[in-house]
């Protein structure tokens, strides 16, 4: 795939996609199921569409990622990250929380493309091939990479930060760690509160970051500054917590067909 040219590698990746959407029922009917939970307004037809759209722009965001070296030269990716500059200037590190919105591998690749200092969070895959594939392409782009598994987890983003660099982390998933209950698309959903942990214990800017397919082909992406609530410590965690979820759904009501509608977001009830 990376040495194909870009546009047959992205019919590939809807080719791969649409065959997706037919073959994989599980995902179909879960993507269709968190639609109508999510979406109530749009109507049946059209949460429809949006799930096929999805399937098809997981494939084209698959065929994107050996095909980094490339795009990465390239104004494929249109960058403008004011909101991150002034954040960094600040000095103590900057919290970058994002969602699976979009091709996020692809945005935290062309970050550090540009020198941008990004250590991210990522879990282990289970294929072993598949994770050490994965790893290099990321230790290739110039990331680092704090596996979410370490005991160490902890300690190591905090280092990061204290050395002036970004900690990417995606928080728009129910993960085994610890959770708090905020409102997403009005309901209430299980969310990891270490992003906020990490940007109040030690007064960290944090600004959302994300990435959006563009209809002339190429990418756009758009940061925002998450200002830092007052009250007592629980209270802002939460508040935080909240401030950054409510990001991640604006982004994906701005663009439903970007986020990954299969996965059990609401799987555990409050």
């Amino acid at each position: 795939m990376g040495i194909l040219p870009v546009p047959l590698a992205l019919a590939i990746g809807r080719g791969l996609g649409t065959a997706a959407h037919r073959l994989l029922g599980t995902p179909r009917r879960l993507a269709l199921e968190h639609l109508a939970q999510a979406l109530p307004d749009r109507s049946e037809p059209e949460r429809r569409r949006i799930a096929r759209a999805m399937f098809r722009h997981a494939g084209m965001s698959f065929a994107e990622i050996p095909l980094w070296a490339r795009l990465r030269d390239t104004n494929y990716v249109r960058l403008e990250a004011d909101a991150l500059d002034a954040a960094l200037a600040v000095g103590r590190g900057v919290v970058m929380i994002s969602g699976h919105v979009g091709n996020w591998e692809l945005l935290a690749a062309v970050l550090a493309h540009h020198g941008y200092p990004l250590t991210v969070v990522a879990r282990r895959l289970r294929d072993e091939r598949l994770n050490a594939l994965v790893a290099h392409m990321r230790s290739s782009a110039g990331l680092r990479v704090v596996d979410r598994d370490d005991p160490r987890f902890v300690h190591l983003l905090r280092e990061e930060l204290a050395a002036n660099r970004m900690v990417g982390l995606l928080i728009d998933q129910d993960t085994r760690g610890a959770g708090i209950w905020v409102p997403f698309f009005g309901r209430p959903a299980r969310t990891p509160p270490g992003a906020a942990v990490l940007a109040l214990r030690g007064r960290v800017p944090v600004v959302s970051a994300f990435i959006e397919r563009c209809p002339d082909g190429g990418h756009v992406t758009r940061f925002d500054p998450i200002e830092e609530p007052a009250g007592s410590t629980k209270d802002r965690i939460r508040t935080l917590t909240e401030h950054m979820t409510a990001a991640i759904e604006a982004q994906i009501r701005r663009n439903p067909v970007e986020w990954v509608w299969w996965h059990r977001r609401w799987r555990r009830r409050e």
